[in-house]
């Protein structure tokens, strides 16, 4: 977790440019570092440089890896992944598409949906800011104690 006074850390793993893009800009309007990663191969990179601080993975649920990238089935397995490398790291799990040239973002947590244009972007920040300094929850559903 971000160090107080110090900006989150955001790790948005998407296969749409679009869709990074738009992380990217509504992350940095809010002061929050956007980390962007492609595929599991990139995100698996960002995680081993243990100098950048990860406080949130949001990925895509639906996430595939790509040829020669590490296998990975699902945005769940992208982040047990991660966590081997950042055993501290919080999720946030999306479905995310990009509609009529609109982006919708729904959120597995809570069922917070935005879009690109008309939206309540500050919902979505305040998601990922709750996911943030929330208790970590594995796979299996026990709390975490670290």
């Amino acid at each position: 977790m971000a160090i107080s006074g110090e900006p989150l850390s955001v790790l948005v793993v998407d296969e749409d440019p679009d869709i990074l893009s738009f992380f990217a800009r509504l992350l940095n309007a809010n002061h929050i570092r956007a980390l962007l990663a492609r595929n599991p191969l990139e995100a698996i990179g960002i995680a081993k440089r243990g100098y950048v601080p990860i406080d949130v993975v949001v990925t895509d649920v639906a996430l595939r890896s790509q040829q020669g990238g590490p296998e990975v089935t699902g945005g769940h397995e992208l982040v047990d992944r991660i966590r081997e490398l950042r055993p501290g790291s919080r999720a946030l799990y999306m479905s995310a598409w990009l509609d009529a040239g609109v982006i919708r973002i729904d959120l597995m947590d809570g069922g917070f949906q935005t879009t690109s244009e008309n939206s309540d972007d500050q919902g979505l920040i305040h998601s990922i800011r709750r996911a943030a300094t929330r208790p970590m929850v594995h796979s299996a559903g026990s709390l975490s104690h670290q």
